[in-house]
Parts: C-alpha cells; sequence; structure tokens
C-alpha cells in the first residue's frame, strides 16, 4: 500500500500535477517514513519540497518540516 501511495505522488511531482493528497492511516503504519521517502526522492531532482504538519510534534518527525 505505501508502494502504490509513493508511486502515485511520485507521479503527480513529475507531471507538474496540482492535485492535493492526503496520506491517513493509525500510528505505527509507516506514515511518517513514507513521507520522508517521497521528500527525499523529490530533493534529489533539486526540487523544493516543504512538507507541513498540524502540530508542532508531528512536524519535528517530518525531515524539513513545519507547522
Amino acid at each position: 500500500e505505501q508502494y502504490a501511495i509513493y508511486n502515485t505522488v511520485i507521479q503527480a511531482v513529475e507531471q507538474n500535477s496540482s492535485e492535493y493528497l492526503f496520506v491517513d492511516g493509525p500510528g505505527g503504519t509507516g506514515k511518517t517514513f513514507l513521507y520522508n521517502t517521497i521528500l527525499a526522492k523529490v530533493r534529489s531532482h533539486g526540487e523544493i519540497a516543504l512538507p507541513v504538519a498540524s502540530s508542532g510534534i508531528a512536524a519535528l518527525l517530518i525531515i524539513g518540516g513545519r507547522t
């Protein structure tokens, strides 16, 4: 399931899509790992990625995260 989400997000980025994508799931399902993997891929291509979280704790877990 993570791989499918990863591919959907990367495809949207590569196509310069204006989509809003939302990933939700219970704790411990790998969301933060998925976010950080996507961010690393996007940034490795020289793109700017600004992750935003609604809480300070969540923002601390994401590389470069902001509230």
